[in-house]
């Protein structure tokens, strides 16, 4: 019983010795004319082109700062650059397709696949491919390098799954969700201004050595004393802010932002640079979510919202944004708070010069 325990494991790590040799392409077992899919060398792409049949496609190139652009015009997203370079990198043949399957796994590659070009740093094509589909319980896709014979079912080594998706070609899978990316001292201004609640808004100048807050004209005189510690935290906030994602073309969206009033409209204007102006909008809840729902945040009309997300306009670019609410909150200050001392207690603003239609003054919540 002893020695048959002994010979299946030596069967076992036979076995495993087998495949490791001659089932993947690791160590090039395979053609490199048709089945070199490897990039070892990622330092030196410059470039990627990603294309389908219909003509939609993405572009991604290496600045000389290293910094990553997408189709000429976007800042890439870091991650997703990082995923496609180590795909790259890691992924080999595991095996070609087999004779029964070849053909139609060819023409699926022909048809729903998207063309790789891969460039170096001087701008010459170092390889070029086609990847689609998934192979057997979703594991490796299936690739075919540009002019070759024979195609292969293409994995990473220990990762489950398939790799179609590292090659995406939807643009806003690709482009940066960064919204604010400035460090204090490259900030020249930022102006949030609540529509509702106007005695809440305020202007930071940071153009000077020291910065100052600029409240609504009337509220202005009750406050003088600027604590200067609050306004400088308070321009880290952006030095990175993201959104959770694009979701231009939503259905309805457009409408749905042209009949609201923004909850807020943050300005920042660069010190070298255009200014970036972003809308910011509650979402209200549906009648669904109502239901079921245990929020409490309202707007201005005390309508239920969304208590962990809201809608954005960015006007720079043109693009809606959605954005959580736990990277936003903390802009959304009030100015008089840059004039209270740390850890003193909220207080209700001194009376000013406020006529009736004013009072009493109304605290963004």
């Amino acid at each position: 019983m002893g020695k048959t325990v002994v010979y299946i494991v030596l069967l076992g790590v036979l076995g495993f010795g087998v495949y490791y040799l001659f089932g993947r392409n690791s160590d090039g077992l395979y053609s490199e004319k048709d089945a070199n899919f490897t990039f070892r060398d990622t330092a030196a792409i410059g470039k990627i082109f990603l294309v389908e049949n219909d003509g939609t496609s993405i572009l991604v190139e290496r600045g000389k700062s290293n910094q990553w652009t997408v189709n000429k015009k976007f800042p890439a997203m870091p991650v997703q650059i990082l995923n496609i370079l180590t795909c790259l990198k890691m992924q080999s043949a595991l095996k070609p397709v087999s004779e029964q399957e070849h053909d139609r796994v060819v023409k699926m590659l022909a048809g729903l696949g998207v063309k790789v070009e891969v460039y170096d740093r001087e701008g010459n094509k170092m390889r070029s491919f086609y990847v689609a589909g998934q192979g057997p319980n979703y594991h490796g896709s299936y690739m075919i390098l540009e002019n070759a014979d024979q195609a292969y079912l293409v994995e990473i080594q220990g990762f489950e799954g398939y790799l179609t998706p590292r090659y995406s070609t939807d643009l806003n899978e690709w482009r940066s969700r960064e919204v604010f990316a400035l460090a204090p001292k490259d900030i020249k201004s930022i102006s949030v201004k609540y529509p509702s609640e106007m005695l809440n808004s305020f202007t930071i100048d940071n153009a000077a050595a020291k910065p100052t807050v600029i409240l609504d004209p009337q509220l202005q005189p009750g406050f003088t004393e600027l604590n200067e510690k609050r306004v400088n935290d308070y321009l880290e906030f952006y030095t990175r802010v993201n959104s959770e994602g694009y979701i231009n073309g939503a259905e309805s969206l457009d409408s749905i932002i042209k009949s609201s009033i923004p909850r807020a409209t943050i300005t920042v204007t660069p010190k070298i640079g255009n200014a970036t102006q972003l809308d910011v909008f509650w979402i209200e809840l549906t009648d669904k979510e109502k239901d079921f729902s245990d929020q409490t945040s309202t707007d201005p009309n005390n309508r239920p919202q969304n208590v962990e997300r809201m809608y954005a306009v960015n006007q720079s670019t043109h693009d809606t944004l959605l954005v959580q609410m736990l990277s936003f909150e903390k802009l959304f200050r009030r100015g008089y708070e840059f004039y209270q001392k740390d850890g003193q207690q909220q207080r209700e603003i001194p009376k000013g010069p406020f006529n009736k239609k004013n009072a009493p003054i109304n605290i963004l919540k």
